[in-house]
């Protein structure tokens, strides 16, 4: 009964997507974090759904692209998806130099084709300000669904919450980075009833708490740093500040004794690390000894472990028995996004992707829309998001998060919401008779943005 409940539902959403595409790229954003398929159910029905959602939201767009006028600046948002596209043309003529698998480095290039295929039907349909709110609310309470579900394991004993999330706790953790500061700005945005403003205060409790249970190092730092980030930036530091006090002090008995050991080796001298940390520093170390034998096109998406064995003679300096264990003759990551991409794509695929996310973490804000009293909410989800691509950047030096579809969704928000903001100081700037701002142009603008 309950499987044929969630078919129903989940279903009828996508097919909904065909006649409301917005809708169908938020639903599809939705199931990629609380995905049916990985949680409790694991029905095989639910095996195919991202890609059927997303089609359908493809095709829901097709079919009716030509009433879908956007309603915000689109210029900077055409930005991001340019980037992305060379990004993806980079990646095509890496794979086909690939050093030892074109076939394994072409697979992964196609992965990342999907995503910016995703992001332009998202610059495409998320172009009112309802929409882009929509995003916020989506992505923080469907990280913090995902969040209390894997805080719940962690308390009966699913080790780093391994099983909760394709691709294990590394990843979970990275992306709760890069969200906690958007359910954060929400949970603060005095804009917003009070019954809301406490249920995403909860989804930024159960994020930390579940960032606490991967027991992820990297992305605790990396959560740490983006919500720094926030506060500095936003003139309610002090009530946020506040507010992330209050939830830690709520959290601190529910974070079990192991997590306080393994973040304090965080620091760790050499000699105190433990042999998982310390692999991480050989196989950078190996990652840029092949960028330097390979410096403009890398050796090919997925082809660091294989040909990691070629400096298997080479690393003695650095390696000792235990160690060499690990690392050789064995399936191994570079546990490092920027290190293992120099190895793989070179510097130029590094630059590529450096320059959208660098682009969308220090997007200026026009003053009419950061000034403005009217939009104090959305600047603040502005900041937001922002603070969680640092944090984001923050952990991916230490793990291998290139191909998170959410990370380069955060970066189309932004941009977004950049188009928004133009669109609101276009309007704030308009002169009207006398040099007085045109009153009930600038109005009518607004109800149009704001998708009455």
């Amino acid at each position: 009964m309950r499987t044929a409940v969630l078919l129903l539902t989940y279903y009828g959403c996508v097919l909904y997507g065909l006649f409301n595409p917005a809708f169908g790229i938020l639903f599809f954003i939705h199931i990629t974090i609380f995905r049916p398929d990985a949680l409790v159910w694991g029905n095989l029905a639910f095996g195919r759904l991202h890609l059927i959602a997303s089609i359908a939201a493809l095709v829901g767009y097709l079919i009716q692209r030509a009433s879908l006028r956007p309603t915000i600046d689109d210029a900077y948002q055409k930005g991001n998806i340019r980037i992305m596209a060379l990004f993806v043309v980079w990646l095509m003529f890496v794979s086909l130099l690939a050093e030892y698998s074109v076939e394994r480095s072409l697979e992964k290039t196609i992965e990342i084709i999907k995503i910016v295929i995703i992001c332009f039907l998202f610059s495409k349909v998320i172009n009112e300000r309802k929409w882009i709110e929509a995003y916020a609310w989506v992505a923080s309470m469907s990280f913090g669904l995902l969040s209390f579900w894997g805080a719940l394991q962690g308390m009966v004993g699913n080790y780093r919450l391994d099983t909760l999330w394709p691709g294990g706790s590394n990843y979970i953790a990275a992306q709760l980075a890069l969200i906690a500061p958007l359910a954060l700005a929400k949970a603060v945005d005095s804009g917003l009833r009070l019954k809301w403003r406490l249920m995403f205060g909860c989804c930024t409790a159960s994020i930390v708490l579940c960032c606490i249970y991967t027991e992820s190092r990297g992305a605790f730092v990396g959560m740490a740093i983006g919500l720094v980030a926030l506060i500095s930036q936003t003139r309610q530091r002090l009530k946020i500040f506040a507010a992330m006090v209050l939830v830690m002090t709520v959290l601190v008995p529910w974070i079990p004794d192991r997590y306080y050991e393994r973040v304090t080796t965080i620091g760790a001298e050499k000699e105190q690390r433990d042999s998982s940390a310390q692999s991480r520093f050989v196989l950078w170390e190996i990652a840029f000894r092949i960028w330097h034998d390979y410096p403009i096109a890398g050796v090919g998406l997925e082809n660091f472990s294989p040909v990691k064995e070629q400096y298997a003679g080479q690393v003695s300096d650095i390696v000792d028995s235990e160690l060499y264990a690990l690392i050789f003759n064995r399936q191994r990551h570079p546990h490092g996004m920027y290190q293992g991409m120099l190895a793989e794509v070179g510097a130029i695929g590094v630059a590529l992707y450096l320059w959208v996310l660098v682009r969308n973490i220090l997007c200026p804000w026009p003053r009419a829309f950061a000034g403005s009293e009217r939009e104090r909410g959305l600047y603040l989800q502005a900041k937001g998001a922002q603070a969680g691509l640092i944090g984001f950047a923050a952990a991916a030096v230490f793990g291998d998060f290139q191909y998170l579809e959410m990370v380069y969704l955060q970066m189309m928000f932004v941009g977004a919401m950049r188009g928004y903001a133009d669109a609101v100081a276009g309007v704030a700037t308009s002169p009207g008779r006398d040099g007085r701002v045109a009153a009930v142009a600038s109005e009518a603008i607004r109800v149009r943005l704001a998708g009455a």
